[in-house]
């Protein structure tokens, strides 16, 4: 296709993440016969390239549910002014065809990802340039400047930190201009693809394009993205030069490196773009929670002034206003009434007034307003992206249908998927055999012919991809046929494809949870176990241990003939199957390295895994059919959380980051530090939080994470403000606010909102007999009106495509919806 021609073919977005090696190669094209004939077809009808490139951009908006696609990738062929130099047409596409490498879209993670990362590892910024550096100053012990119980009366570390401080300052400079000088090697190529047009990299005048809303909305957020992208980039390597030249701090390159993480993670993006929708739904309930703390803080005041709990928490306006905040939290309620409430009852009526106001109103509200916004926003963008996903297609249609008789025929379609095949980098490799698949699918009649209707699955099926069904078989059978037929195999097969092979392998779990527990009893009651030194000799030395090595072995047995007569594929079909595996493996190899002569094992870990191994009684809970969907439903939803969970991993980094810039050093317990006796009787101090610092961005994470769960984050407060002062109270009023308020809260929002839509639905909708399980579905020609015959096969949406299990049974089901049988798996 000529360079022109690409650039007049509409594009969303370019998203692709392809894992075959051979993509654009000739070895690809390869794979489809007689493809002169194909092109002089496809010369002869323009109307199938126009329908080819409108079918690309239907395919783009299906996979829009990718959760870490690269904004690089979000092109417009009609932003920008033409070049018609034939010299930057050529390096542009050949920067295309490098940029859609998967090794390049590997490394751009790889660098993203250990960016960040960094932070986690290298020296803390609030110690460099202290007087014996980092690692004196972390791995500094002593006797700490005082102690609330006897037993810390012993060498302490002064700077409590996790000790994770792996590499160097220089080192962490080597690597992070090697991760920022690739990505700005990524960001000039990206500039190259788009013929080094300032206008089209940056997307410069989207509105005036003829774009629809969706296009328009995904570029201006390219565009910002890629603008603070650049920045970001220019900042960090400005910081990476004043270090080389002798300067060490550079306090603000871990914020910088959280930034450009955003800005190549789209669905961090999304999620941002969310928050910035919920934000005006909940101000208003925002100024109304502050107006009632307001009014009870001055209540407060005037009520208990002169009396022992004015003393205590109300003793200005500003205190009672934080003592009342931090009651809403649950934190410390009812301790903070107990003063006044042992005086005077009535007491009472002023803070549980207070309590449901703001608890159990107030906060479920802005639970409710961000459950039901989020709900609205899903909505409006699913419809939206399907409305426009129809569009496309039906505009394809029309081009395709123009000069037929109301329908397509088999030969454009294997003409488009030609053109999507070899041209369009966006699309994974489409083989003719692949190519042949889908068609037949889509063929609901039979007629070889594509009504409007069939035509319109056409984007979601191509989120297909396939296996034979064969791979599904046993390996033993497929590759040692002589094997198969023997007597014995044939005994075994028929032994485990049995109901009391079952039964026996359930009799061996539930007596193997007696016997474990039996063994445990002392340790399970409480009592103190002296592990016996003739346990590491590496021999059977009692009946228990005997015992645990024949379960070991029944149950790797169990394994072994499960895989050799189902087969791998199908064997890790069952989840069921993978716990049982993950802890036959685990306990097979912990009981071989503890018998190996010379080597000694963590009794603690063989306890474990043998208890673990236990666990496998929750089995029968499988039978009942809640339990089942419960279970299924959880795993389900758990890819449609990673958005989520990325837009937490960077609350926490951001206020980590903070705490560590402004508090790094200051909860300490060197007798040589002014701080060290300021945490003299806090709450901090007699709780024995002092791992809770922010000295390290692994405690500092942890000090966040701790403050999202909520429970006595007043006690971590009340060392930082000890040693820092009240005003460092901001941070944890706006960690509340945008960690548990709205984060934390969107992060119950997605799970509830997944959770009833996965739930609700009958298990009679859909063609359980046709289900390897819930994301993949068996078929064959058999099951298709088709006269051409193919082997059975397996088909599932692609797995890059973070779709929850009940969006891909939707899917499936809606895709084979004209099956006519099913399979036994």
């Amino acid at each position: 296709m000529s360079e022109e021609e690409s650039e007049s073919a509409p594009l969303l977005c370019d998203a692709k993440l392809c894992f075959d090696p051979s993509f654009g190669t000739i070895e690809h094209k390869k794979r489809w016969k007689e493809t002169e004939s194909i092109e002089i077809y496809n010369e002869e009808h323009p109307s199938i390239k126009k329908a080819a490139y409108l079918l690309r951009d239907a395919v783009i908006l299906s996979k829009s549910t990718t959760t870490f696609a690269h904004t690089d990738y979000l092109l417009s062929s009609k932003s920008g002014t033409q070049v018609e130099d034939s010299g930057i047409a050529s390096v542009s596409r050949l920067m295309r065809k490098i940029l859609v490498h998967p090794a390049i879209s590997f490394a751009v993670r790889v660098c993203i990802i250990g960016t960040v990362l960094l932070t986690f590892f290298e020296p803390p910024s609030w110690c460099r340039g202290m007087e014996g550096g980092c690692e004196e100053i972390l791995n500094k012990k002593g006797v700490p400047l005082f102690y609330t119980d006897d037993t810390e009366a012993k060498i302490q570390s002064y700077y409590p930190n996790t000790n994770t401080m792996l590499i160097s300052l220089r080192d962490s400079f080597i690597a992070e201009s090697c991760f920022v000088s690739f990505l700005f090697l990524h960001t000039f190529l990206c500039f190259a693809k788009d013929k080094f047009s300032v206008e089209r990299f940056f997307y410069v005048n989207v509105g005036r394009l003829e774009l629809d809303d969706i296009s328009k909305r995904r570029m201006r957020m390219a565009s910002m993205y890629r603008y603070i992208r650049v920045v970001t980039l220019a900042l960090l390597v400005k910081g990476l030069v004043t270090f080389y030249l002798g300067n060490p701090n550079r306090p603000y390159a871990a914020l910088l490196r959280i930034i450009l993480f955003i800005t190549y993670s789209e669905g961090l993006q999304i999620e941002i773009m969310f928050v910035r929708h919920i934000i005006p739904a909940v101000v208003t309930i925002f100024v109304g929670l502050c107006m009632v703390i307001l009014f009870y803080g001055l209540i407060g005041v005037a009520a208990f002034n002169g009396t022992k709990e004015g003393d205590l928490h109300f003793s200005s306006l500003i205190e009672g206003v934080w003592t009342l905040f931090t009651s809403m939290t649950t934190v410390i309620y009812p301790d903070v009434m107990m003063a006044g409430y042992n005086e005077n009852r009535w007491v009472a009526l002023y803070f549980t007034s207070f309590m449901v106001l703001t608890f159990f109103f107030f906060q479920n509200l802005v639970l409710g307003t961000i459950t039901s916004v989020y709900e609205e926003n899903r909505g409006e963008k699913t419809s939206e992206l399907d409305l426009a996903r129809e569009d496309l297609c039906k505009r394809a249609f029309r081009e395709l249908a123009a000069d037929e008789l109301g329908y397509v025929t088999r030969q454009q379609m294997m003409a488009i998927f030609y053109i999507l095949n070899s041209d369009c980098d966006e699309i994974d490799p489409i083989p003719e055999n692949t190519a042949e698949l889908l068609f037949a699918i889509l063929d609901r009649d039979g007629s070889e012919q594509l009504e409007e209707e069939e035509f319109l699955l056409f984007g979601n099926i191509m989120l297909l991809e396939f296996d034979e069904y064969e791979s599904y078989g046993s390996n033993l059978e497929k590759h040692f046929p002589f094997i198969a037929e023997h007597r014995t195999y044939m005994m075994m097969k028929s032994m485990v494809n049995s109901e009391i092979f079952d039964c026996f392998v359930d009799g061996a779990v539930v007596l193997n949870a007696f016997f474990v527990i039996v063994q445990s009893y002392p340790m399970l009651v409480g009592q103190t176990v002296q592990e016996d030194p003739a346990l590491k000799d590496g021999l059977i030395n009692d009946k228990w241990e005997a015992v645990q090595n024949i379960f070991a072995i029944l149950f790797t047995l169990e394994m072994i003939c499960k895989v050799a007569v189902f087969g791998w594929n199908r064997y890790a079909a069952s989840i069921r199957n993978i716990f049982d595996g993950a802890i036959t493996v685990a306990a097979f190899i912990a009981t071989v390295y503890d018998y190996i002569p010379g080597t000694e094992f963590n009794g603690n870990i063989i306890r474990f895994i043998m208890m673990a191994r236990a666990f496998r009684i929750l089995r029968f809970f499988f039978l009942v059919k809640e339990f089942r969907q419960m279970v299924k439903t959880f795993l389900g939803i758990l890819p449609a959380t990673s958005r989520v969970a990325l837009l937490l991993f960077v609350v926490v980094y951001t206020w980590s980051w903070v705490g560590l810039h402004f508090f790094g050093g200051l909860i300490t317990r060197d007798p040589s530090s002014m701080y060290a006796a300021k945490l003299e009787g806090t709450d901090f101090a007699g709780a024995f939080y002092w791992a809770n610092s922010f000295n390290d961005m692994f405690s500092g994470a942890n000090v966040c994470f701790n403050l999202l769960v909520i429970n006595n984050w007043n006690e971590m407060e009340s060392g930082i403000v000890a040693v820092a002062g009240k005003t460092s109270r901001f941070f944890f009023l706006t960690f509340y606010i945008v960690g548990v308020m709205i984060v934390n809260n969107i992060v119950v929002a997605l799970v509830v909102d997944y959770f009833l839509n996965e739930f609700k639905v009958e298990e009679d909708e859909y063609e359980e007999d046709m289900l390897v399980n819930e994301r993949q579905i068996i078929f064959d020609s058999d099951d298709l009106c088709t006269k051409r015959r193919f082997e059975k096969h397996v088909a599932r949406l692609n797995s890059k495509f973070r779709y929850t299990t009940q969006a891909s049974k939707l899917t499936l089901n809606k895709i084979f919806a004209n099956r006519k049988k099913g399979h036994d798996t």
